[in-house]
């Protein structure tokens, strides 16, 4: 969409919460906050800004002041770890918990020695996001030389094995691998959690990219919130699983979090991640890292006027937080 199209579906989605406004009152509400508070359309409308008060905004974090938080807290000479799939897969191989090969290399007798025995593997491009450029491959009937060739066209060089979830994150949605971020932030040497959700596919395909449905969760895997997506809508059950969301609880969460606090540390220049974590039968093992997380996951889903996500930053960091300018 373009900027008159997000601007559009932004304002016909707050007319449908807010029948009595007027589009004009909406827009000129919208474009005044966007441009002093810097907020995004997206978050304008997440965040329920048409009804705040001043002080109700105040506890938002925007996309302005976000930014200005990840450029204090994260060294940009570090961040490309975490925008390289493959670099990422290397520096964090104790955490993931599966195999992958870069095919630049590798030779093809090792590629097809790698993908023979499995019935299911990823290809990725190393450098993508939102899920461009991954690929599920079902190993049947393949030709293994074409699809060497292939991948070296496509640039799809990262080639893993198959996550395989946990039962009880099958009940929920068997079709695609749901998820747990968990963002954690560095002082001192020490690492604090600073949100966790589940992130629920709502289709086929990963769990953000392809609609998604979250739900905050506490430190024991216990939800601490109603189960909503992007627009709000709220979902007893999934609708298609029918999985009772009030009776979610992660297992090996407790894992999770002792796991993400140890990866923290691992390139420590980068203090503040966001952390997308599988759960198997064997416990949790890594999927990505984010250096630049999206804050509604954390901000809007909990409790809609209560914008806990900024007030926790400020904890944490005390009167260091002064310092992000």
């Amino acid at each position: 969409m373009n900027v008159i199209e997000r601007l559009k579906f932004n304002i016909d989605l707050i007319k449908k919460e807010n029948p009595k406004k007027s589009n004009l009152n909406i827009l000129c509400d919208m474009s005044y906050n966007v441009l002093v508070h810097g907020l995004t359309f997206a978050e304008y409308r997440k965040a329920n800004y048409i009804n705040l008060t001043k002080e109700e905004k105040k506890k938002c974090l925007t996309r302005r002041e976000y930014k200005k938080v990840i450029n204090y807290l994260d060294d940009q000479r570090y961040t490309n770890i975490f925008l390289d799939k493959i670099l990422f897969n290397k520096i964090f191989r104790n955490y993931i918990g599966r195999e992958y090969i870069d095919i630049r290399n590798t030779s093809y007798k090792d590629f097809e020695k790698f993908v023979k025995d499995k019935e299911i593997f990823f290809v990725k491009k190393h450098n993508s996001f939102g899920g461009d450029g991954v690929e599920k491959v079902i190993n049947k009937d393949l030709d293994y030389k074409e699809l060497y060739k292939k991948l070296f066209e496509t640039k799809q060089y990262l080639v893993e094995e198959a996550i395989i979830q946990h039962a009880y994150l099958d009940k929920i949605n068997p079709r695609a691998v749901n998820n747990v971020r968990i963002v954690t932030l560095v002082k001192d040497g020490e690492v604090s959690i600073v949100g966790s959700v589940l992130r629920i596919s709502n289709g086929e395909e990963d769990a953000l990219s392809h609609g998604e449905i979250i739900q905050t969760l506490d430190e024991s895997g216990n939800a601490i919130s109603n189960a909503y997506n992007d627009y709000f809508k709220k979902f007893s059950k999934h609708p298609t699983t029918k999985f009772d969301f009030k009776t979610t609880k992660i297992p090996y969460m407790k894992e999770a979090i002792k796991l993400v606090k140890s990866a923290a540390l691992e390139v420590p220049e980068v203090r503040y991640i966001g952390w997308d974590v599988a759960i198997s039968e064997k416990g949790p093992l890594l999927i990505e890292g984010n250096y630049f997380p999206s804050t509604g996951l954390h901000q809007y889903y909990s409790i809609n006027k209560d914008f806990y996500f900024k007030k926790t930053l400020q904890d944490v960091l005390k009167e260091e937080y002064n310092n992000i300018k």
